[in-house]
């Protein structure tokens, strides 16, 4: 996944302390220490890095991680961690503060930069962590911090992440993908995206879903074997100098027109009030369990173990958007069986 606007944090605050100091509840989402333990140029856009270490003791979840986001704290610099950032949220429990909060008061020169990831794989037995990161630069060469330190990082590097406790109340925080009772799935992203599409597909194999993934990628050199379940056709579609969504937004309409169990009327979605979201300002994130009030009135009631259908939508912000308004004007698909998710907007960094 590449360098992404940040969802806002969700985890709950840093646990008070009774007058003796000692915490009163643990928090479920926290800091660790990773190092590298092994890296893997996957195509030219992808590598993956494998975490793990004495520092990933606490690290750990009991499901498998579909599109589970967490975060990567970038070394300033590059190098190493600046702090503990371990000890520092630590120090801070007796705080009302979220961990994010808390983050924020550090020196940026010293805190260095945070980047939002998808959990790739988790082994438990063996306590590493896989991430499969994009190695994207603009125009003129350059990447971001999470992108060049990905580009440099070698095995003994060491970085923080803020994710899961083991054992912790709220170890599924950050996975959008519910898909309910849906045996009709229409999963959509750009490069950003596949690593989160891959688990999913992974963790459908086996089962009766049907429907498409649509992976748009840099180059045709990108391209990976993914496994999922037969039903789900796999297309890459590489862009090769191509603008970025030109190939997704046809293959998301070809998808639509060839699918019999979306809506028959087309004129449904013109009884639907979309709010525009300002991508340029803010976060496009809409997911059915997080609407609001007005857009769960907004359309017809549909229990979520009878949907026949389910879309996941990820990808550069406005790419997502003209597709939501595609879904849900034009189409008049549920908004109740879609999630949008931006995940980052050409020219604007995470923060």
């Amino acid at each position: 996944m590449v360098e992404r606007p940040a969802v806002p944090p969700r985890s709950p605050a840093l646990p008070a302390r009774t007058s003796e100091g000692a915490a009163v509840t643990r928090p479920s989402t926290t800091a660790h220490l990773a190092e590298v333990l092994r890296v893997e140029d996957m195509t030219p856009a992808f590598r993956r890095v494998v975490l793990g270490g004495e520092g990933m003791a606490e690290f750990g979840i009991d499901h498998h991680p579909l599109d589970q986001r967490f975060k990567l704290i970038i070394p300033p610099g590059g190098g190493d961690p600046a702090f503990d950032l371990v000890d520092f949220l630590e120090s801070h429990q007796s705080d009302d503060l979220s961990w994010y909060q808390a983050w924020l008061q550090v020196d940026e020169d010293v805190r260095g930069a945070m980047r939002t990831y998808t959990i790739r794989d988790w082994d438990e037995a063996a306590r590493e962590l896989v991430v499969d990161m994009v190695l994207h630069t603009d125009e003129h060469g350059v990447g971001g911090p999470a992108g060049s330190w990905a580009q440099a990082v070698r095995p003994g590097g060491r970085l923080h992440l803020i994710g899961p406790r083991r054992g912790g109340e709220q170890s599924r925080s950050g996975i959008e993908f519910e898909p309910g009772g849906a045996k009709d799935l229409l999963l959509v992203g750009d490069e950003t995206a596949v690593p989160a599409i891959a688990s999913i597909l992974e963790s459908l194999r086996g089962s009766d879903v049907r429907g498409r993934a649509l992976l748009e990628v840099p180059t045709a050199a990108d391209r990976l074997d993914l496994e999922g379940p037969a039903g789900v056709e796999v297309v890459w579609l590489a862009r090769d100098g191509a603008e970025h969504g030109s190939l997704l937004e046809p293959a998301v309409r070809e998808a639509v027109a060839a699918d019999a169990d979306l809506p028959a009327d087309p004129s449904a979605g013109e009884r639907v009030e979309l709010e525009d979201v300002d991508i340029d300002s803010t976060i496009l994130w809409e997911v059915p369990q997080h609407l609001t009030h007005a857009a769960h009135g907004s359309t017809s009631e549909v229990h979520p173990d009878e949907r026949p259908f389910y879309a996941w939508i990820a990808g550069e912000a406005g790419v997502v958007k003209r597709l939501r308004r595609y879904l849900v004007r034009e189409i008049g698909v549920d908004r109740k069986q879609v999630a949008f998710m931006g995940y980052w907007r050409i020219g604007k960094a995470e923060g």
